[in-house]
């Protein structure tokens, strides 16, 4: 059962916690719940003798006497004749909750106060000020005696629900913790958008998802409590990916056998190692050239031809097929939406090469690192992401694969291959840091290298055995394209949301600013390697809806409330509405052609992207009822519904997010309907 609230003070465990153990993380040792399973909300649990010797502070104690003493009180007043019960409490179960808009009746004058100034929070600003403060996340409050009164009574209250401030307040707390996200992650946005849907209330008041639906438990503020938990949930909660009870119920062996039955898995048939090999060169291979293609599919034939080859081969090479095989198969199982025993079964048996392979030099160890990265894109079954990517970045710094004299001594062929490293360790690390807003691994400035493409090499890229065309472009056009959108990616997080340079911004470089980042990314698009290489029917990248989906949410990201613009005139609205609505078009288009990789990115992507439509549509200084972007929204934000429900088969957060879309898109529907006659 996940971690109920704590109260007030805190009893400390003598050692940390059973998850924080297994995971190696810093433990505050708080009980019931220690701090980091409370943050994901999961299940805390200490070894039986641990409680027997927990630490009692005297707070605690104290606390819970004088919780004692309270609830003793309630029950006291509670069972006196003629004392009215309300239906609706602050401990009121789920799923008994009013609906939107619906009253119970039983409130006092300082709440209705409260309803009669939020409901002025839009009834008189414009755009510019419903949009400003946002990159500090400010949100008009009442300032009345009264309103304050009530805003004390309820902040002294238990904790039921999370509101707007709390959760801010949470967010900047979480700075040295795991789940923290920056500015250009959207968090701030999505707090924005949760004020902005106040528009929708009829009576001005919060909009408040129902907190049931179709058996979906939703959160109180959902775009932002959700945003923050799904990163929680799908990024850094890993040590559940693998569910060792399946796969020995299939192996039909002891639990505790497993690691021997792993440790002797032998390769599939010719004709799966070779599906598996194709896909991750054609697919992961065109994202990030980590290996060395011919010398891995040297060893694939090698083992292929003789099993016993094994026993000679080294760990690194080892470690590279069976890692081949987990990436290939987990990115078409991400794709496919089949299960993912097979790819975890791979991924542990290249694991058993792991530390052997450390030791054959910093060129091997950041090889095999960034193939973790590469599987952890698609399954979280090993170290989270974002430490791998850091500690890859560490590495590739330390070999000095930043600078050009690096280079100089090297052969042509392995002067590439390093920098085929390095950039990918650069686009990885601009992929992640922006998806959670942190600072990157690998700054700008610090990188000395003239040539800043990757570059194509006979001796590298050659493979007799590999289908050549005339007419279509190689695969790694396609690699540098990719690292072209991840370079305009790293300007708009540098130029339009870091403080410290947008500060110093006229307000003529601002708008030069947003239309030279406007101009690089219709570039980019506009040249798109043509024709695309002949990959596998399933790649994402390989349809050119990939390249429209990537243009749109990069658009996005550019033109919602940020540093550089904190208020949005109108164009700059309609600018965002289409980007927005675009990003949720294409993605579903991949979804059609089955080309859509349904990944903790892929979930994150679409939801920005509905957010700033829902933004984008709300924040209009007309009348909604007779908003024309509102009726069209309904029809993207219904093909969001559907992408959502796909993604619940691998993410159980997107019925969540589906349900918040549904209600959404009936006050919009409701809008339009206009009042009853």
């Amino acid at each position: 059962m996940p971690c109920e609230p704590r109260i007030h003070a805190s009893a400390r465990a003598k050692v940390s916690c059973t998850r924080c153990h297994r995971r190696k993380k810093r433990c505050d040792r708080t009980i019931p719940c220690c701090g980091n399973c409370a943050a994901v909300q999961h299940s805390c649990s200490l070894a039986e003798e641990t409680h027997d010797s927990a630490t009692y502070s005297v707070a605690f104690v104290q606390s819970l006497e004088e919780r004692i003493r309270e609830l003793e009180g309630q029950q006291a007043i509670l069972a006196s004749p003629g004392v009215h019960q309300d239906p609706v409490t602050e401990y009121a179960p789920e799923g008994s909750l009013p609906e939107i808009g619906e009253t119970t009746g039983h409130e006092d004058t300082a709440m209705e106060v409260l309803r009669q100034d939020a409901g002025l929070l839009f009834a008189d600003q414009h755009v510019s000020d419903l949009v400003s403060n946002v990159d500090a996340g400010i949100v008009p409050s009442p300032t009345t005696s009264a309103s304050r009164n009530v805003d004390e009574t309820l902040r002294n209250r238990p904790r039921t629900a999370e509101t707007l401030d709390q959760n801010l307040r949470d967010v900047s707390l979480a700075a040295v913790a795991e789940p923290y996200l920056g500015t250009i992650s959207g968090l701030t946005f999505a707090k924005l958008t949760q004020a902005v849907l106040r528009r929708l209330s009829p009576d001005g008041r919060d909009f408040v998802f129902r907190t049931n639906i179709n058996g979906n438990t939703v959160p109180i503020e959902g775009a932002t409590n959700l945003h923050l938990d799904l990163i929680s949930s799908m990024y850094f909660d890993y040590d559940q990916a693998i569910d060792f009870s399946l796969i020995a119920e299939e192996s039909t062996i002891p639990l505790f056998d497993i690691p021997t039955q792993r440790e002797m898995i032998k390769l599939p048939t010719r004709t799966e190692v070779l599906r598996l090999a194709t896909f991750y060169f054609d697919h992961s291979h065109t994202l990030y050239p980590i290996v060395h293609q011919q010398e891995v599919m040297s060893d694939i034939y090698l083992v292929l031809q003789s099993p016993d080859h094994q026993l000679t081969m080294s760990p690194p090479c080892l470690f590279r097929v069976w890692m081949v095989l987990a990436i290939g198969s987990t990115t078409h199982s991400s794709i496919a939406l089949t299960e993912e025993s097979v790819s975890q079964l791979y991924y542990e048996k290249a694991m058993t090469y792991f530390d052997a392979s450390m030791d054959h030099g910093d060129i091997i160890a950041l090889e095999v690192i960034m193939l973790q990265v590469s599987f952890s894109f698609f399954n979280q079954s090993g170290p989270n992401t974002w430490f791998l990517v850091g500690t890859a970045a560490r590495l590739a710094l330390g070999m000095g694969l930043h600078c050009e004299s690096t280079y100089q001594s090297l052969s042509n062929a392995q002067a590439i291959r390093r920098k085929r490293l390095f950039f990918s360790i650069y686009m990885m690390d601009r992929l992640v840091s922006i998806t959670l807003g942190r600072p990157f691994a690998i700054h700008e400035d610090d990188v000395d290298i003239s040539h800043f493409a990757i570059e194509a090499c006979e001796e590298l890229d050659h493979s007799p055995s590999a289908p050549s065309s005339t007419l279509c472009k190689p695969p790694l056009t396609v690699t540098e394209h990719i690292l072209r959108l991840r370079k305009i990616a790293n300007d708009i997080a540098t130029k339009v949301y870091c403080k410290r340079v947008v500060s110093r911004y006229s307000a003529i470089e601002r708008q030069q600013t947003l239309e030279a980042l406007h101009k690089d990314l219709v570039q980019w698009r506009q040249s798109v390697p043509f024709p695309l290489p002949n990959l596998h029917t399933k790649v994402p990248h390989g349809c050119t809806s990939w390249y429209d989906l990537n243009f749109y949410t990069h658009l996005t990201a550019l033109y919602r409330p940020s540093p550089l613009f904190p208020t949005l005139d109108i164009d700059r609205i309609n600018l965002l509405t289409e980007a927005a609505a675009m990003a949720i078009r294409h993605a579903n288009s991949m979804r059609l052609q089955k080309r859509l990789a349904f990944n903790w990115l892929t979930l994150l992507t679409i939801y920005n992207a509905v957010i700033a439509l829902v933004y984008s549509v709300t924040v209009r200084p007309e009348n909604l009822a007779t908003s024309q972007e509102c009726m069209r929204a309904v029809e993207d934000l219904e093909l969001a519904a559907e992408l959502f429900t796909v993604l619940a088969v691998k993410f159980p957060a997107s019925r969540t997010i589906g349900a918040m879309v549904a209600q959404i898109i009936d006050r919009y529907r409701l809008l339009g309907a206009g009042p009853p006659t």
